[in-house]
């Protein structure tokens, strides 16, 4: 994954990268013309100091191979992540809505308990490399089998990582962060490895009948 790192002409440095779902399934008119935009994926953009975060979608062809300058050109392109309030300087939109999405559907746009855009209702799937090579795929499951909320589901083949509690911004991650949250999530975390068989509930313990 390409990752970019630019100062712009304020002197604020800028850390970009790309963000590729796996799938992204609408169920509203409102969510539709946001998967309109985010199926093709999007670049982040983020202050070093994590004061501003923006998105941009679709990626501008070759973005990584650009100048600062043109990066810090994107950047002004971008739609804020948590605009509080702000609206963009084309059309009037809130300034986290891509100028596809026609004023009449805003007020069915999902949103958070923040305000921020609801990525959880386009049901964003995003893939990544584990250290190691393995793949995993990770998504929300919002009717978990077992009941109860929602939960972010990490898959690998026959293996599954359920968390209760996850970052709402998650779809945004670098592939890194993902792997970090799975670390921090996955149980018996101080003896678990990758690769590493887990003992079910269900199963017997060594030495029982």
């Amino acid at each position: 994954m390409a990752v970019r790192e630019f100062r712009d002409d304020q002197g604020r440095q800028w850390r970009a990268w790309e963000v590729t779902p796996e799938s992204v399934h609408p169920q509203t008119r409102a969510e539709d013309y946001l998967a309109d935009c985010y199926r093709a994926g999007w670049v982040v953009f983020e202050t070093f100091d994590g004061s501003e975060k923006r998105r941009l979608c679709p990626p501008p062809y070759a973005w990584h191979e650009r100048t600062d300058e043109d990066l810090a050109a994107l950047v002004d392109r971008s739609e804020i992540l948590r605009p509080r309030g702000r609206r963009s300087p084309v059309g009037g939109l809130p300034a986290d809505l891509p100028p596809s999405v026609p004023p009449e559907v805003v007020p069915d746009v999902p949103r958070d308990a923040r305000g921020d855009v609801d990525m959880t209702a386009l049901n964003v799937v995003r893939s990544f490399h584990y250290p190691g090579g393995r793949v995993w795929a990770v998504g929300v499951v919002r009717f978990p089998e077992t009941g109860g909320n929602p939960v972010l589901r990490y898959v690998s083949g026959a293996r599954s990582v359920d968390l209760l509690a996850w970052p709402t911004d998650w779809v945004d991650y670098t592939d890194e962060q993902l792997v970090e949250l799975l670390r921090r999530g996955a149980p018996r975390k101080s003896e678990w490895r990758e690769g590493m068989p887990t003992r079910r509930f269900s199963d017997p313990r060594a030495g029982m009948g």
